[in-house]
């Protein structure tokens, strides 16, 4: 079996994301091609739950080292339970957000170290 492919759609609130992201699982399906649509953080129930709290965390200040853990731990779980099995299976993953927003939200907006972050990915994700 043809391994599936992994597309991820970045970018900023209100850019379009999901219309763009609408649009190239349509033009699959239209072409025979099995797609999985998820997002970031999340995509599995305990990926969820970490989004919530990272989302709507209002009883106390996460902290940068935090945050980036718990974007790796969800991405971990998603990697395991989602993208790795269907695209084994052939099926092509899209994806809204991925490690590119992990460099521009928590290397760029909170200053985290990029060699920080790129260790984490090669931790979690490894040949991805």
């Amino acid at each position: 079996m043809i391994r599936g492919k992994f597309i991820t759609l970045e970018g900023g609130e209100g850019v379009g994301k999901s219309t763009n992201m609408a649009f190239i699982k349509d033009y699959l399906e239209q072409h025979n091609i099995s797609v999985v649509v998820t997002r970031e953080p999340g995509g599995t129930e305990l990926a969820e739950k970490i989004r919530q709290l990272l989302l709507n965390n209002k009883s106390e200040a996460i902290s940068e080292q935090a945050e980036l853990l718990m974007m790796f731990a969800a991405r971990a779980q998603h990697i395991k339970h989602v993208i790795e099995p269907a695209l084994a299976q052939g099926k092509w993953v899209l994806c809204d957000r991925f490690t590119d927003a992990t460099y521009a939200y928590q290397g760029g907006g909170r200053n985290m170290k990029i060699s920080t972050i790129e260790w984490l990915e090669h931790l979690v994700q490894g040949p991805l």
